[in-house]
Parts: structure tokens; C-alpha cells; sequence
């Protein structure tokens, strides 16, 4: 029982506990007792027998782990999943995405979008995701009414003339002013990238960032071309000119982060950068493969990413870090990026590349009790040896069988516990509809 005597409002009995604290410590047969959405305690189970009191799921022969983060979304973008697959970038954006945002966008198509989104990482163990889209004051209602954790990033990107600056500040206080209600719900900046928005308002939102004391979020490197404009214009790789204005010295988590050469690795690693590795989206759109093994080592933080479902298609960070940990061996070798470190990088690490890991991240008294539970009794999961190998490289996301967010189930036993699932779905299909018709007109235009 916790020290101060309550009843635990929740109390996970029995099963395979693998903390990621700082030594990696694993509770082979485990009690876990969550009060007031915190995790008061974590001990060997001994002879105990199972409580009477409070809620209590029986976890024997389950592996228990901190919920998976998510560190790089556009849940905004969840209706948008496979509306233009198999295009080259410059289609797919202009053609295809690009037209359908702008018909679209809106509080109401965000808000469903980020539900869908929402259901499918619950299901997948998704407990924290840290996302950039426009509306976003509408997709932290939706988590907040969902359950989830989030980092909402208000996405900008600047049209020239059209807005001065302190209208886009003021819209910005007036976000963050809206969403502070919402306890699970952090804001963020989320300028597009470094070619998104002009060289004088990227120095302000740094400013404001260390004003309001608000994370930045953005793309990085995420092309060839992007970096090959950058270095013409400014005679600066964007590494190093977003270093020469102080970027790096905020909480500042970059997407993509591919086209890196040594120096900005280094430049990064100094500055202990969180990057966020988005494998299956860079491949699916031919952009290629973050040297994630040569940032870490260098003093970066790594958390992986799943991108928006219309340039990955699904938000499943098992099967993204299955794939990730494989392309970094493709690319540095076996061993360099082992399944221990993957499981890092889904929990731990990614939530030290959020700026989160003093309450997310880990299973420990204090921290926020976020967790899952999967079974391991299906045949690809048998037999069982070594639980990070099991998780990457064995275990799916139908293992999932209870997800737990601030000490609430959001899901137990693969059943949604307190949304209206149904209604969601249905209401998704029906902007499919639409979404279908729009885009065919684009085609055909």
C-alpha cells in the first residue's frame, strides 16, 4: 500500500515490469499502485494476495511498460490517410494535399481528424504524441476529451504581407491562453520549417519562445533540395544558421533531421537537440534515412516519430520502430542501434527529446502513470527470451491489451473504455465521402 495509506485508485497485480528508470531496472513478478494519476509504487508482489479494493487488473504472464511517445505528428491530416499514395513529393503536396487543406481546413475537420487519431494510438499504445497542424486549439479539445497526452504545436507558415507580426503573436497567446485548460495538453510553437516562414520572424518566435518559455517544435533537413536553398540564400547549412540565432538554446524538437552533415551532427549534439526519427514516412516519400546512431552518440536524444497517416499511413509506433531499428543497422552495421535502445527511444529517450522525462517516460514513484500492458502468449511472441528484442522485433500492436493514461484505462482488454468509438468511426467514413469527391475534382481539373 502506498505510504500515506489511501486505497489506490488503481493497482496493476502480477506481470513483468520494465521500468526504463536509469538502470533499466525489470520487476519480474510486480505490483504497481497509481494514486491520484501518479504511480505511488512499484514493488515485487511477493506472497500478497490480490487486493479487494479499488480498480485492479490482474497482470500476470503480461509485460508492463511506460506508455510509447510519440514525438512528430499532423493528427490534423488523419482523414487525409492514403487520399494520394505513390506520387513524388512535389505532386502529392501541390497536386493533391496542398488543395485539400485549404477546401478543408477547419475546426471541425481537425477535430475529427485528431479523434481518429486518437482511437488508433490508444490502441496501439500510444499514451503522449507530440503534433504540429493548423486548428490546433481543436485537436487539444479532442485529446483532452479522449484521454491522451499531448504536445500541441500551432503550425505557421508565413505568406508574405498577409499577416504582420504581432497579429501572429497575439493569435498565438490567444492558443495558449485556450488551450491552458486542458491538464494534459502542453503548447508548443510549430513554425512549418526553416524555408516556412522568413529569417526575421523565425528570430521572433525564438524570442518568444524564451519569453513564454514555450517549446518550438519543427521539420529539419528533411530534404536535399531544402538544404541546398538554405546554403545559396544564407551561405549557412540550417543547422548552422538556426545555431547563429539561438535557436538551440530553447526546447526545440526537430523532425527528419536527414540531410545532416558531420558538423551539424555535432552542432546538434552539443546542444543536446531532441530529433525525432521518422522512418517509414522518410522512406514512403524517398527522403531517406536519419543517422540516428551518429546523433546519439554525438549527445542528442532520439524519439521516434510516425508522421501524419498521408505520408505514413498509420500511427503505429511498434511497427515504426521495428522498421527504424532495422535502417540503422542497414545503414551503420549490426549492434550500432540495438532493440534495447529502440525501447529507449519509444519511452525514456523520447521523453528527454520532448523536454518530458521529468514526469513521462518511465515507470516510477512520482512520475505520471502512463502505461500499457501487453500480453506475450500469442504464437509470434512464444517463446519468450529477451522482453526489448520481444517488443521490437516480435511484438504488434493487437498485443496491446490495456492502455493507461494519468492513472485512467483509456483500454482494457482491446474494449475503448469512455468514448464513443462508433460515433467516431462513422463520422470519419462520412468525411470520407467527401474528402473522395473534393479530391477527384482536383484530379480531373
Amino acid at each position: 500500500m502506498s505510504q500515506d495509506n489511501k486505497k489506490p485508485q488503481l493497482t496493476l497485480w502480477g506481470g513483468t515490469f520494465l521500468t526504463m528508470d536509469g538502470s533499466l531496472t525489470i520487476v519480474a513478478d510486480g505490483v504497481l499502485e497509481v494514486e491520484s494519476g501518479v504511480i505511488q509504487s512499484l514493488r515485487p508482489r511477493t506472497e500478497e494476495a490480490m487486493p479487494k479494493e479499488g480498480e485492479v487488473i490482474d497482470t500476470r504472464g503480461c509485460l508492463i511498460l511506460p506508455g510509447l511517445i510519440n514525438g512528430h505528428t499532423h493528427v490534423g491530416m488523419t482523414l487525409l490517410r492514403g487520399i494520394a499514395d505513390d506520387l513524388p513529393l512535389e505532386v502529392w503536396l501541390n497536386k493533391h494535399i496542398f488543395p485539400l487543406e485549404r477546401k478543408l481546413g477547419s475546426r471541425e475537420f481537425v477535430r475529427c481528424s485528431t479523434q481518429l487519431a486518437c482511437l488508433e494510438m490508444i490502441r496501439a499504445g500510444t499514451t503522449t504524441f507530440s503534433d504540429m497542424y493548423y486548428f490546433e486549439n481543436a485537436a487539444a479539445e479532442a485529446v483532452h476529451e479522449m484521454g491522451l497526452r499531448a504536445i500541441c504545436g500551432q503550425t505557421h507558415i508565413e505568406i508574405s504581407g498577409v499577416e504582420k507580426e504581432a497579429d501572429i503573436f497575439k493569435k498565438y497567446d490567444e492558443f495558449f491562453e485556450e488551450i491552458s485548460h486542458y491538464p494534459n495538453v502542453t503548447g508548443a510553437l510549430a513554425p512549418h520549417s526553416i524555408y516556412g516562414i522568413s529569417e526575421k520572424l523565425w528570430i521572433e518566435m525564438v524570442k518568444y519562445s524564451k519569453l513564454n518559455h514555450v517549446p518550438i517544435h519543427t521539420h529539419l533537413c528533411e530534404t536535399k533540395s531544402e538544404v541546398e536553398q538554405i546554403q545559396k540564400e544564407r551561405k549557412k547549412t540550417p543547422v548552422e544558421w538556426f545555431e547563429s540565432i539561438g535557436l538551440f538554446e530553447r526546447d526545440v524538437f526537430c523532425a527528419h533531421s536527414i540531410e545532416l552533415n558531420p558538423s551539424d551532427i555535432s552542432i546538434l549534439g552539443k546542444n543536446q537537440v531532441g530529433i525525432i526519427y521518422n522512418p517509414e514516412s522518410n522512406l514512403k516519400l524517398g527522403n531517406g534515412i536519419c543517422p540516428v546512431a551518429e546523433l546519439r552518440e554525438a549527445g542528442c536524444s532520439v524519439a521516434f516519430g510516425t508522421d501524419s497517416t498521408a505520408s505514413n499511413n498509420n500511427l503505429d509506433l511498434m511497427r515504426e520502430a521495428d522498421i527504424g531499428t532495422k535502417l540503422q543497422t542497414y545503414r551503420y552495421g549490426v549492434g550500432r542501434v540495438t532493440a534495447r535502445e529502440s525501447v529507449k527511444m519509444l519511452t525514456q529517450e523520447g521523453a528527454q527529446a520532448l523536454r518530458i522525462s521529468d514526469r513521462a517516460g518511465s515507470l516510477e514513484p512520482g512520475k505520471l502513470a502512463d502505461i500499457i500492458v501487453l500480453k506475450k502468449d500469442e504464437p509470434h511472441c512464444l517463446p519468450f527470451y529477451d522482453p526489448y528484442s520481444h517488443l521490437i522485433y516480435s511484438s504488434a500492436q493487437s498485443d496491446i491489451i490495456h492502455t493507461i493514461v494519468n492513472g485512467k484505462v483509456l483500454m482494457k482488454n482491446r474494449d475503448f473504455v469512455d468514448c464513443d468509438a462508433k460515433q467516431i468511426l462513422s463520422d470519419a467514413a462520412q468525411w470520407g465521402i467527401k474528402i473522395a469527391s473534393l479530391n477527384a475534382t482536383f484530379q480531373n481539373g
